[in-house]
């Protein structure tokens, strides 16, 4: 298991304040790949080399750059780039979720060693100051959030969909009601499986859009979350609920047609 680099908060707090308003050139200038005041944890696994780190920073200046970088990104661009970048994060920072639970390895990646794509990709329009949440630990930092995203959307099942399609193929609102409901999303395999469903449903029933599919849903998957407990069924089990769920959401929304809903299939 690899270590990363851990910025105290404090630390990252005085650099994002400066760097939010820098300009991406000078903050491209200043991107390391180490910093005096980095920890690290003791134990569990061997810290990340400098190379490493270079290279994880050149992928994802990369892709960034294929986006525009350093112009700002339109909608289809940045959506593009979270795709890449969420795979890029998964397969290069191959660590224990106790590990990417620390806010200071994420504050590390965003203040030192990509401080430049932080601000091209939250940079806001005339050159907005980039909001603080963005640098600062949080589900709002930009790798962060894209990290827990591919790590919560892994499919467990052989069978089931790659990562890639996932993340290349849905939304951003569908994306933030996968992931930002912590009772749901932090649940093993559940997200994944609703992504699964919810692409499977869109197809099935293509007078409805996956908006109002995945919004539906996950209000269903609350309150079935209170009697049912997902934490302790197999996977089959999960992927049975989650079938069922978007079939009883096709059959409770109106219809663009004036054919009638569908029933559901399992009850």
């Amino acid at each position: 298991m690899i270590l990363f680099p851990q910025l105290p908060h404090h630390i990252a707090l005085q650099i994002a304040n400066a760097a939010r308003s820098a300009s991406i050139q000078s903050l491209a200038g200043t991107a390391a790949s180490e910093h005096p005041a980095c920890e690290y944890t003791p134990t569990g696994g061997t810290r990340a080399t400098a190379a490493s780190l270079n290279r994880l920073r050149s992928d994802l200046l990369q892709l960034a750059t294929a986006a525009g970088y350093p112009t700002p990104a339109g909608q289809q661009q940045a959506a593009a780039f979270d795709a890449e970048a969420a795979l890029v994060l998964a397969q290069q920072m191959s660590m224990a979720p106790a590990e990417a639970a620390k806010g200071s390895v994420w504050e590390f990646l965003s203040c030192v060693l990509l401080p430049d794509i932080v601000r091209w990709r939250f940079g806001g329009t005339g050159g907005a100051a980039t909001p603080l949440e963005r640098f600062v630990s949080g589900r709002r930092n930009v790798f962060q959030r894209l990290w827990w995203r591919a790590f919560h959307l892994a499919p467990r099942a052989p069978d089931a969909p790659q990562l890639q399609e996932l993340l290349r193929t849905l939304g951003e609102d569908e994306l933030v009601q996968l992931m930002e409901r912590p009772s749901l999303a932090g649940i093993e395999g559940l997200p994944g499986s609703i992504a699964v469903g919810l692409l499977s449903a869109s197809q099935a029933y293509s007078d409805l859009t996956r908006r109002q599919l995945i919004r539906e849903a996950q209000k269903r998957f609350l309150r079935l979350s209170s009697f049912v407990s997902f934490e302790s069924i197999a996977a089959g089990e999960i992927n049975h609920h989650v079938a069922c769920v978007f079939e009883q959401v096709a059959a409770s929304l109106p219809r663009q047609d004036s054919e009638s809903a569908p029933a559901p299939r399992h009850g």
